[in-house]
């Protein structure tokens, strides 16, 4: 792995909690990986159960920030489903993190996708809680246009939005792909100063 250029995450099931952070504890003392990734959806586990707190409690002293999937969109036209979905945590559930982890750096995907947005913003609000682009600031920018895009990124503040893909190789439509959310950014009524906060700010740094 190219350091200068690539970072890597680690991915664990976070429950049974033991387990998990023997595992989280090797992937960053022995692999070297600074973050981790979390998808409650897909891998089947509830936000609210102890297991999940006590490795996000985990991860913030070991000094990695978290990202979890926070996406909550009409999924049948999604370009990239899965055939099995066994969980599916209500957004209460995010805004309870911030306060279960005060010292992990959390990141939540998607910023909440175009049906939870203005609640998701919210949430990042707290010290501890980011937001990334991936996906959905192409989705909401449609929706409610630049300027209030714009609006909503400077009362957040821009150095809590962090730039990222959601590409998946081969499925990722190319008016979703990282090129066109990329030039959607540089259309946005943003100060050079913020935009450099979108793009470099990044809180494993």
């Amino acid at each position: 792995m190219e350091p200068r250029r690539l970072v890597g995450f680690a991915s664990v099931v976070p429950n049974p909690a033991d387990k998990a952070v023997k595992e989280l504890e090797r992937a960053v003392s022995d692999l070297g990986l600074r973050g981790l990734k979390l998808h409650p959806g897909m891998q089947g586990f509830c936000l609210r159960s102890t297991h999940v707190w006590k490795v996000l409690r985990r991860a913030g002293e070991l000094g990695i920030p978290v990202i979890l999937h926070a996406l909550w969109m009409d999924e049948s036209s999604l370009y990239f489903k899965s055939p099995y979905k066994p969980w599916e945590n209500p957004l209460e559930d995010y805004a309870l993190l911030p306060y279960i982890a005060p010292e992990t750096r959390l990141i939540y995907a998607h910023m909440g996708g175009l049906l939870h947005f203005k609640e998701v913003f919210n949430i990042a609000t707290h010290r501890n809680v980011y937001l990334d682009t991936s996906y959905s600031i192409i989705t909401i920018a449609r929706e409610v246009g630049l300027e209030r895009l714009a609006h909503y990124i400077k009362l957040l503040g821009a150095e809590k939005i962090l730039f990222g893909s959601d590409l998946v190789p081969g499925l990722t439509p190319e008016d979703l792909g990282p090129k066109k959310q990329i030039e959607l950014i540089n259309r946005l009524p943003l100060s050079q100063e913020e935009k450099e906060k979108y793009y470099l700010k990044m809180p494993y740094s």
